[in-house]
């Protein structure tokens, strides 16, 4: 049941701008949930990944649409190689539950500015990746939303909502496939049963509904909604660890 319910949060929370990472971390806490290893988070992933390609099918599976997105989320990804020196001191944080006021309410206020934000129209560039990808570095730290920050970013830049929206996961994609592939390496010291796969599978169904739940809310323009939340778990992380 505890992978379960692991499974069911990474679906939701790991695309839905609320912090998969500071959930995780809430549980961790309150519940005494957390991850059941480096192999097993990854494993996760995998399903995770497999969720955004069936999403952005759309992008993925056009050849022009492929490699435009393929090049702007390789540059996007490289503010992230500046992180690893301090790989340790970010790995900490996820041990201090008191971070989490801060953080979550930090993605609150980064949502909720996009109530004031008009659609754009236009298409991303080198440089729209590059920014949103600095942005994405903040979210290493547990309660900074990923595709909170890197979505508010691209709708600032006035992209077309699912421009952002699109660039957002196809960054995702290159950094889960990356931590899968270098966990394969770990698998002969796992054992994977049945219930594992019904985890994944469900893992997988949430994160399409939920991926697809988001898409409409940001091209609705309706994406500071979900600043209300995480500003509801910002009270409430400051009320149990502060």
């Amino acid at each position: 049941m505890e992978k379960l319910l692991l499974g069911i949060v990474q679906g939701i929370t790991e695309f839905l701008p609320v912090s998969s990472s500071g959930h995780l971390v809430l549980l961790k806490h309150l519940l005494g949930i957390g991850g059941k290893g480096a192999f097993y988070e990854v494993f996760l992933h995998s399903a995770t990944f497999v969720a955004v390609v069936i999403v952005l099918r759309d992008r993925i599976f056009n050849r022009s649409a492929f490699w435009r997105y393929l090049w702007l989320s390789v540059i996007a990804t490289l503010p992230l190689f500046f992180v690893v020196p301090f790989a340790d001191t970010v790995e900490r944080t996820f041990e201090n539950p008191k971070v989490l006021p801060f953080t979550f309410g930090a993605t609150a206020l980064v949502l909720l500015s996009t109530y004031l934000v008009r659609p754009g129209r236009r298409r991303a560039r080198w440089y729209d990746a590059l920014v949103m990808g600095l942005a994405q570095v903040f979210a290493l730290l547990p309660g900074v939303s990923r595709s909170g920050t890197t979505i508010t970013v691209g709708l600032h830049r006035r992209l077309d909502p699912d421009e952002a929206f699109s660039l957002s996961f196809w960054m995702f994609l290159p950094a889960a496939l990356g931590s899968f592939v270098l966990e394969l390496r770990k698998v002969g010291d796992v054992a994977l049963t049945p219930w594992d796969g019904v985890v994944w599978l469900v893992t997988l169904a949430v994160g399409v509904g939920s991926l697809t739940f988001l898409r409409k809310f940001v091209s609705k323009g309706k994406f500071w909604v979900f600043g209300i939340y995480a500003l509801a778990i910002a009270i409430l992380s400051a009320f149990l660890f502060l």
